[in-house]
């Protein structure tokens, strides 16, 4: 398994869309910074990067597993007889990787930008509502990692399923920009039902915000503790039905 954790990293390293990645997350990180004053909001929200970093890693998640049927360089994985878990695992973990130094990165570019920028009204150890500035950006970044195990499991199955990387990129944006309003608006527009569709796989995006800002749980419907059980559950849902037609599908 490490061998082919190795090999996934090499391959990966390889490519140029992971620095392409990169680059917009920091494009992205810069131009929110530069377009809107100093605040609270942004302070804890790393700029942005806690709504980027997820669909970021749909886009590359997805182009990774694509390139090898695309390069038919899975040809090559399965004339190894490397059992197709290992090879789903493994690349699932390197993404997973990834998604953790894109997060590493965002809380480094986070203080950078706030130290070129600072105007001095808003200080790390500021309290606001009850906590910190840098309290309200680590439970923000904390759910932000929680929520990758989800994209990520998401992506390999939808890669898996629709076989077109720039529709789950299109998903992705979707997701990312229309997700939450489209879950409360469902939730709004059938209360009768809202037992069950407040578990609904859109309702998961709350996290990234709400374990910092507790007032969401009145918007999502779910506690905390409720969204992080669902994020788990959907995620190993997803997992398992990605590999499912991983071991289905023809090189």
């Amino acid at each position: 398994m490490i061998k082919a954790v190795k090999e996934e990293i090499y391959k990966f390293n390889h490519q140029k869309t992971p620095l392409y990645g990169l680059l917009t997350l920091i494009l992205l990180m810069i131009y929110s910074a530069v377009t809107s004053n100093i605040s609270v909001i942004n302070l804890t929200s790393a700029f942005g990067a806690i709504e980027w970093v997820p669909i970021i890693i749909i886009a590359v998640g997805s182009a990774f597993f694509s390139m090898e049927y695309s390069n038919h360089t899975i040809l090559l994985l399965l004339a190894k007889n490397r059992k197709k878990s290992q090879i789903y695992l493994a690349k699932f973990m390197v993404i997973l990787l990834y998604g953790l130094a894109l997060t590493i990165f965002s809380v480094i570019m986070t203080f950078l930008l706030n130290f070129i920028l600072k105007d001095q009204k808003y200080h790390w150890l500021m309290i606001i509502n009850g906590k910190t500035i840098l309290m309200g950006l680590g439970l923000n970044i904390l759910g932000m990692l929680i929520y990758l195990f989800f994209v990520i499991s998401m992506s390999f199955m939808l890669i898996m399923l629709v076989k077109n990387n720039a529709v789950v990129i299109c998903i992705g944006l979707f997701w990312g920009f229309f997700g939450a309003s489209l879950s409360t608006a469902l939730m709004k527009t059938f209360s009768a039902i809202i037992s069950i569709l407040k578990w609904n796989p859109l309702n998961m995006i709350f996290i990234s915000q709400q374990l910092s800002k507790p007032v969401y749980s009145k918007v999502s419907q779910l506690s905390s503790l409720q969204l992080i059980l669902g994020i788990t559950g959907y995620s190993l849902l997803f997992a398992i039905l990605g590999y499912l037609l991983f071991r289905q599908r023809r090189a």
